[in-house]
């Protein structure tokens, strides 16, 4: 079964880094996977690529978990970020209309209640039939397959990014590296 990725970066930040982003990120939603056979691209018009990574991908599921071991630590900082601490976002799985598989969609402005996540879809979802970008939706942390924000015009977080980032050609990775770069 394969898992839809989101790579519309451009919800999650802000209007002034997009200027900055969109070049990057579109090249990194173009070419990234081409070349792994577990994994296909599904091209929209007008929108940001999608990639389809098989449900068994131990480094993406590696990556996910290592997400949702760390939400404790996400959460903390979402309750009371620093002024250089911006943009959080989550990432959640929701179920293909087919039944079968998911779609992982980013879910940006959030806040966080004690009990659920709250926020508006960053994505527009390919195979989700009842959801679309803007949406309003909460859910448990537990549910959270990545999460992110930016902290000095890096990314903390964004496992599942780390993954494609790490599967981009030595020129894809430079241009995103040149415009959005990862906090260690």
């Amino acid at each position: 079964m394969a898992q839809l990725f989101s790579l519309d970066l451009i919800r999650v930040m802000s209007i002034c880094r997009l200027i900055l982003i969109v070049g990057c990120v579109m090249s990194f939603a173009i070419g990234c996977g081409r070349n792994a056979a577990d994994q296909t691209v599904v091209h929209r018009d007008g929108e940001p690529d999608v990639i389809s990574v098989d449900s068994d991908d131990a480094e993406m599921n590696a990556a996910i978990s290592q997400a949702r071991h760390s939400t404790d630590e996400f959460l903390r900082i979402l309750a009371a970020p620093k002024a250089n601490q911006t943009d959080f976002s989550a990432k959640r799985r929701y179920p293909k209309k087919s039944g079968e598989g998911g779609e992982h969609i980013w879910i940006s402005n959030l806040t966080y209640d004690g009990k659920l996540l709250h926020g508006k879809v960053s994505d527009d979802p390919v195979n989700i039939a009842n959801l679309k970008i803007d949406d309003e939706v909460s859910f448990p942390p537990a549910q959270l397959t990545d999460w992110m924000y930016m902290e000095d015009g890096k990314i903390v977080g964004g496992y599942t990014i780390r993954v494609l980032r790490k599967r981009m050609s030595a020129q894809e990775g430079a241009d995103f590296d040149s415009h959005l770069q990862f906090k260690p």
